[in-house]
């Protein structure tokens, strides 16, 4: 029985390895001629993301306004490679976006087109390492066409400042085809290309740190013997791994972006958001609605989770028990399981995380682990089609084609909504996903509007985010700075407000020491300032030796964040 099952299934595999012949008797494989078709799907699917715009005030206008980008060579090319940028340390994705400026200056549709190109990229490379890892074109094509279309990767597209996952993906794929290149032939030659693929990786982003992690898994396997060379053979990879973690944590702290979950959750919550991210990325794989680009923490209530929140977890029960329960395929499902973890882990919710819980860009090469799970059972129902009626054979034909549909039908209208800055956060409100999702969403408006000089309207979103939030402390912040700037005395009132709910708000108490100046009241503005200084903000000291001491109003004229 199971020789006949192995040659059924060589049997299946031949069939498809067929020749297409096209003009002039030219012939292409079957296979390639698939491939192709599938990138060409996918760039005209995506094609519509090319008349999108710079999304200002969700990071794009951080890039083409940085003078590193604009002035490239001006100060020093090394520049790149010292500075962070949006607390992250990304030369190599700064550098592409150089070359994009310098070609394309600040149209967007030269970035864009370099985001989509790198994704059909990568979609090749993923093909090319699942015809390694499953040796059959089915299960790589299926890994590859999700990969290619799920709607949860329209974020890592669609949005410029993504260029770093899309780069890091481009090693990290290159380096595992690289490492399976040496496993086959375990030549120096085939390990250093390894390692330097590693490395570039790293140089683009941080996530690519789990590298040596994401190895061990392929020797996994490829159940090579585990011994001291296999460990050997993975500390270049470790020690590059460990230095560039330990950039990435400077960067995000100097940026603001690492926020400490214990002062606002005890630490079994901390482990219960850690499961509910994990269970986020699961349901969204098979159920990808109600995307949004604005995932909050949830509110925590007299120090409780909200119960909302311990719901996704189900899908986490029952992801273990896929996995526990998969038999003659388990090794495949644990390589799969553990290569999602792995490499998702460090975007969850640990000690440390950024400002919202989860983001559609993580998956990117994270659901490469669990798209081979639902491309191994796929094939499964394929191999077994023979066994079934064919009433029910159509009636899975019916429902994988509609699955399709949807997911096709639902990346497309994902595109669209991040056409530019508006149409992304009104979408994130109108999903009314939670208060503080929308409060986010609010405030990023207000921001929006701030950097195009509308003070009205940007203070009318500021309003609202602090109605969905009173607590939002640069909501706070930022609508005090704008109703300073219009001499309005509620500005204080919003620095009290900031200062009450945060007492080493340095900044705050900076912003109020200007709104105290421009009301004519010096001492309580040089009070506040001598505060500010006191907590760390050094634009206070240059302020405070140039006008506390003097009878001039100082010309203030600060923006907010």
């Amino acid at each position: 029985m199971q020789r006949d099952k192995k040659s059924k299934q060589t049997n299946d595999n031949k069939s498809i390895v067929k020749y297409v012949t096209l003009w002039k008797g030219h012939r292409i494989s079957l296979r390639s001629l698939l491939v192709i078709c599938l990138l060409a799907f996918t760039f005209i699917l995506y094609s519509g993301s090319l008349s999108h715009e710079f999304l200002i005030g969700w990071d794009d206008g951080e890039y083409i306004t940085n003078p590193d980008v604009i002035h490239y060579g001006e100060a020093g090319s090394s520049s790149v490679f010292k500075n962070f940028y949006l607390g992250m340390y990304q030369p190599l994705a700064v550098l592409t976006f150089i070359v994009n400026y310098h070609i394309s200056g600040d149209h967007a549709i030269g970035f864009i087109l370099t985001n989509l190109l790198l994704h059909l990229f990568n979609t090749l490379l993923v093909y090319k390492l699942m015809m390694r890892w499953f040796k059959r074109f089915e299960p790589a094509f299926l890994v590859a066409l999700l990969f290619a279309l799920h709607p949860m990767h329209v974020e890592g597209v669609a949005w410029i400042s993504t260029r770093s996952s899309l780069l890091y993906s481009l090693f990290f794929l290159a380096g595992l085809i690289q490492y399976e290149k040496y496993i086959n032939n375990p030549k120096t030659g085939n390990y250093l290309l390894t390692l330097m693929w590693a490395l570039l990786s790293l140089l683009s982003k941080s996530m690519a740190a789990t590298f040596p992690l994401v190895l061990l898994l392929v020797d996994y396997l490829h159940q090579r013997k585990f011994s001291t060379r296999l460990i050997l053979e993975k500390l270049p990879f470790l020690i590059l791994s460990v230095i560039f973690g330990i950039v990435a944590i400077k960067a995000s702290a100097s940026f603001g972006h690492i926020t400490v979950l214990e002062q606002d959750y005890p630490i079994m919550e901390r482990l219960t958001l850690i499961a509910y991210g994990i269970s986020f990325y699961l349901v969204k794989l098979i159920i990808p609605v109600n995307l949004s680009a604005i995932y909050a923490f949830p509110a925590a209530a007299d120090g409780s989770i909200p119960g909302w929140a311990y719901t996704p977890v189900i899908a986490l029960v029952v992801f273990i028990a896929v996995i526990w329960h998969s038999h003659e395929k388990r090794r495949l499902f644990i390589f799969g399981g553990l290569f999602f973890l792995l490499s998702i882990s460090m975007v969850l919710p640990l000690f440390w995380s950024r400002i919202f819980i989860t983001a559609d860009r993580y998956t990117y090469i994270p659901y490469l682990g669990l798209f081979m799970i639902v491309a191994s059972l796929l094939v499964s129902l394929w191999d077994k089609r023979d066994s079934f009626e064919r009433s029910t054979v159509n009636m899975l034909y019916a429902a994988s084609g509609l699955v399709f549909i949807l997911f096709v039908a639902t990346t497309f209208n994902r595109i669209k909504v991040w056409h530019n800055t508006p149409s992304l956060l009104t979408n994130v409100i109108e999903k009314r996903r939670s208060d503080a999702d929308m409060a986010h969403g609010y405030f990023y408006l207000g921001n929006y509007y701030d950097t195009k000089g509308n003070d009205e309207e940007a203070i009318k979103y500021y309003n609202l985010a602090l109605s969905r939030n009173p607590h939002y402390l640069l909501a706070l912040n930022n609508r005090g700075i704008l109703k300073g700037k219009h001499m309005d005395p509620g500005a204080v009132s919003d620095f009290d407000e900031a200062v009450t709910l945060k007492p080493d708000y340095a900044e705050a108490y900076y912003n109020r020491g200007v709104a105290y100046y421009q009301l004519q009241q010096p001492e309580r503005a040089c009070a506040d300032w001598q505060e500010a200084s006191r907590l760390g903000f050094k634009q206070a000291n240059a302020i405070i030796s140039q006008y506390c001491f003097k009878n001039t109003l100082p010309d203030f004229n600060h923006t907010t964040q």
